[in-house]
């Protein structure tokens, strides 16, 4: 995800005080899934609309100035590790640039390498007060977002802290237009090392730990369409329309 941030009207629209199951046990909730069928379906739909969006996009030797779209294979493969050594080379640092400078272009909160098309363990988060200060008061307080600063990790290593379970609207970069209800564990911490190859950890809950599993996500090549609540995945842009 990239992880998108969406704050026009239509999010007062939703059911945004819609917490889902507590649970204590370490498996996700079984209502994560969709049935193949389903899948199926939202698939070949989705490839259908953003086929022509994927061919606009030109061609450039990543990491890319633009945040590659759902059907590029490279958001379903596995990242690699970054190894330690390269952290600090001319090639990972250009990476890491890229990754803020498309990130803070889209406006998003969250993004993660294979997503400019870089096949690597790393991701990067960042809220400002600016793009805060563009959601309403009430959904902030719902939904617990914070402003923070920009975090880098490389290598991450998520751990949940806090298995309760809270659904919201969720959107990504690489499909953009559009949103749905996504289940996420409450609280994680995350552990990995920063543009300097020095250790970094964060233990969050609410809104900056539904950015990281986002996040994590795309490094396992997963999309929250692959756990959202299929009923409810919209075009938001529509909406905002009406």
């Amino acid at each position: 995800m990239a992880l998108a941030m969406r704050t026009s009207a239509t999010l007062r629209s939703l059911n945004l005080t819609r917490v889902f199951c507590t649970t204590a046990c370490a498996r996700a909730p079984t209502f994560w899934s969709i049935t193949q069928n389903q899948a199926s379906v939202t698939f070949t739909w989705l490839f259908n609309k953003l086929g022509r969006f994927s061919l606009r996009k030109r061609q450039s030797k990543p990491p890319h100035d633009y945040v590659v779209p759902v059907g590029n294979p490279i958001l379903r493969g596995q990242a690699l590790a970054v190894d330690h050594k390269n952290i600090k080379s001319e090639e990972t640092q250009e990476v890491l640039d890229q990754l803020v400078k498309v990130m803070r272009k889209e406006g998003a909160v969250g993004l993660s390498a294979p997503q400019v098309g870089v096949g690597l363990q790393i991701i990067v988060v960042e809220c400002t007060r600016k793009q805060l200060d563009l959601v309403p008061q009430e959904i902030r307080k719902i939904r617990e977002m914070q402003e923070f600063p920009l975090k880098i990790f490389i290598n991450p290593k998520l751990k949940v802290t806090d298995y309760s379970t809270v659904v919201f609207p969720e959107g990504c970069e690489s499909l953009p237009g559009y949103q749905a209800n996504v289940p996420r564990y409450y609280g994680v911490n995350i552990t990995g090392l920063d543009r300097d190859g020095m250790p970094v950890a964060w233990q969050v809950t609410g809104w900056p730990a539904r950015i990281l599993q986002h996040e994590v996500e795309h490094l396992r090549g997963d999309l929250y369409i692959d756990i959202m609540d299929s009923r409810t995945f919209m075009d938001y842009t529509s909406e905002m329309k009406k």
